[in-house]
């Protein structure tokens, strides 16, 4: 009797230590994490690195980050990108699968600028340098060794600009959302909630798609869409040739277009 009366005690115990665990992490791991990444971030790219705030959810492994933001170049204004918001749902499944496992990844907000300074020299040099491939290095893993699940992607109300001053022309690219279901080479099987989506505007002309698939079935098809209108051709003239004979004044450009495959 006594031993049977020492499980529910060492139960109690074991439920006291996992729930100081729970809320040690739950208290420690923000301000951690916030301070080593934005002082690891700046170091890595050259460039200041500032964080809003950093929630984590050790119970459930669900990790947001907030007003993410790099900023610009030495001696530059304009920081290089901003993000509102950065949401990570980890599954337990990636202690014993040994590859990183995410059932939920949405980043909303993001907003990306970049610039062409001259012909062949863009505002991200600088980092373009830092990153260039090491000649001497040894030759780096191929894709297919690298092992991961990522389910549930969404990227929400993202922009992109891109200001190209050598032909004084601002392209670009917002209101752009994307969801896919899964990217995955690992056989993990968890709740899929988005379906496949892309749309967005180019220099104000709407763009949208969308796709329908059965790759599980027996009979795999599927349908890929994009629909797009009135894409102004004239603030692309600037990138033609010179040595072509043609010169476009202007122009639009719509389609409707779908793509149906099946594969027994």
């Amino acid at each position: 009797m006594s031993r049977l009366g020492a499980w529910p005690r060492r139960l109690a115990m074991a439920l006291a230590v996992l729930l100081a665990i729970w809320a040690l992490a739950w208290l420690a791991v923000p301000p951690l994490l916030k301070s080593q990444a934005q002082s690891r971030l700046s170091d890595l790219l050259g460039r200041s690195v500032s964080i809003g705030a950093v929630d984590f959810r050790p119970w459930s492994l669900e990790l947001t980050v907030s007003d993410l933001t790099i900023g610009p170049a030495p001696g530059g204004v304009q920081p290089l990108l901003k993000l509102a918001r950065a949401y990570v749902d980890a599954d337990a499944g990636s202690l014993w699968r040994r590859a990183p496992v995410i059932a939920a990844l949405e980043l909303d907000g993001l907003d990306l600028k970049l610039a062409r300074t001259s012909p062949g020299h863009y505002d991200i040099d600088d980092l373009i340098a830092r990153f260039a491939p090491d000649p001497a290095a040894p030759p780096a893993k191929p894709a297919e060794s690298q092992r991961f699940a990522l389910y549930n992607l969404k990227l929400r109300d993202a922009s992109f600009s891109f200001d190209d001053r050598p032909v004084e022309r601002v392209h670009k690219l917002d209101a752009l959302q994307v969801s896919l279901p899964f990217l995955s080479n690992l056989p993990a099987h968890l709740e899929v909630t988005a379906q496949p989506h892309v749309a967005f505007r180019l220099n104000g002309a709407a763009f949208d798609s969308g796709a329908l698939a059965t790759p599980f079935a027996a009979r795999r098809k599927g349908e890929l869409k994009l629909a797009f209108a009135d894409l102004d051709l004239a603030a692309y003239a600037g990138y033609l040739p010179a040595s072509l004979p043609l010169r476009l004044q202007q122009g639009a450009l719509s389609a409707d277009l779908a793509l149906r495959f099946e594969l027994p």
